[in-house]
């Protein structure tokens, strides 16, 4: 049986053939960039849209027309005026109101130390009545007080005595503590249950004296007879 070998290919130059490019149209080979007309560009609310057209075209509701402008000059007159001027009234008339007569009854809003005349100390009560009629009452004859827990070998029968040496340390030109008592009281500070634990409480008879008094007590100065840790 004879056998045949395979033909060689034969290599050619195809740089500048174009048999195996399939031809296409001529639109296709050269394509034209065009910029976007000025339509195209143009958003939809420009002068140029028919829409904003319709809608500067459309007539206001009656919310537009009638609350929103009234508002806009209710803000204005606002502006106009002085906001502190507003607030200004005038209190309801005190009718026939007799302070020796009659009860006063007002809800407190607050409280502060003060003074009358001759450095009488008081409390003041701010409130106001059920009317509207403002009220500032000062309270008299209330004695400011403080508690000091009680060395254990304290007896009632040292309250005497102690008032008189509080008196000498503070220095006063005339006594400044009104009484001393030892009483039984719950430590807030220090709570354990309702289990009551004697104090002294140290009566002022002028309340600008408890911070001395205080400080007396806590540097040591009022330690009287070793008492106190």
């Amino acid at each position: 049986m004879a056998s045949s070998l395979p033909q060689k290919r034969v290599l050619a130059d195809t740089t500048n053939s174009k048999q195996n490019i399939p031809s296409t149209p001529t639109s296709a080979k050269k394509r034209r960039v065009e910029p976007p007309s000025s339509s195209q560009l143009r958003p939809p609310g420009s002068q140029g849209d028919p829409r904003s057209k319709l809608s500067s075209s459309q007539v206001k509701s009656v919310f537009e027309s009638d609350v929103l402008e009234k508002l806009s000059q209710d803000v204005s007159e606002l502006k106009s005026h002085n906001a502190e001027k507003d607030q200004v009234w005038e209190r309801p008339p005190l009718d026939g109101f007799v302070p020796s007569r009659d009860s006063l009854c007002f809800q407190s809003i607050d409280a502060e130390e003060g003074y009358l005349s001759g450095g009488r100390p008081t409390v003041k009560l701010f409130g106001v009545t059920e009317k509207g009629n403002s009220v500032m009452l000062h309270v008299t004859d209330f004695k400011h007080y403080l508690f000091v827990a009680a060395p254990v070998s304290f007896q009632p029968s040292d309250c005497d005595a102690y008032m008189a040496f509080l008196d000498s340390v503070v220095e006063c030109d005339e006594p400044c503590i009104h009484s001393v008592n030892l009483v039984m009281r719950i430590d807030i500070y220090e709570y354990r249950g309702n289990i009551e634990s004697p104090y002294i409480k140290i009566t002022l008879k002028d309340p600008r004296l408890a911070a001395k008094v205080r400080s007396a007590i806590e540097s040591g100065e009022a330690n009287w007879k070793d008492m106190f840790p």
